[in-house]
């Protein structure tokens, strides 16, 4: 493979995974934000920034969760950067973790998501709780964490699928006109 098919290859990756993270985005601004299951809402933009961290790494991934949280921060935040802080430790963690994730195994995602799952349900509630003075209860903690794993497991299979499935058919094009290319 020449060096500007590797370009070429990489820069459709890239442009249809962002494609996809704003319809992600997207859908939590206006459909599911909106809307809870058991008083929990599933975190489509936490599940991005698994995603990202997971394919791109540490500092990708800290770079795009912390790009993320300011946005999230402005567009739903009180101020005080919750958001900018929980995504941006979440996707660092979950970033440090590439190294040692295989893209195929899928346990490792069970695994992965439940881990920036209760990071992220941590830090929101020790941020409110300490920043925000808002005490509650250590059982709501625990159950928010709970549900919370459930639907993002769910949905972060579901997305990881789809992510997936599109880098791959972008390899397995390349390599067919590459193919056809020496005949």
């Amino acid at each position: 493979m020449r060096w500007d098919d590797e370009i070429l290859k990489n820069t459709l990756k890239t442009i249809y995974i962002f494609f996809i993270i704003v319809v992600i985005y997207l859908l939590q601004l206006f459909v599911i934000n909106n809307h809870t299951l058991f008083g929990t809402k599933p975190n489509l933009i936490l599940i991005c920034v698994i995603v990202v961290s997971l394919w791109f790494g540490l500092y990708t991934g800290s770079i795009f969760s912390f790009l993320i949280g300011v946005l999230t921060d402005i567009l739903f935040g009180n101020g005080y950067g919750i958001f900018t802080i929980s995504y941006t430790i979440t996707g660092m963690v979950i970033g440090y973790l590439n190294s040692n994730y295989r893209k195929e195994n899928k346990l490792s995602l069970v695994y992965v998501t439940l881990i920036a799952v209760v990071i992220f349900e941590f830090i929101q509630y020790i941020a409110y709780t300490v920043i925000m003075g808002a005490y509650s209860s250590i059982f709501y903690l625990l159950w928010q964490m709970f549900m919370s794993s459930i639907l993002n497991i769910v949905i972060v299979y579901i997305i990881y699928e789809l992510i997936y499935k599109i880098a791959k058919s972008v390899d397995n094009e390349n390599d067919i006109f590459e193919i056809k290319g020496r005949y």
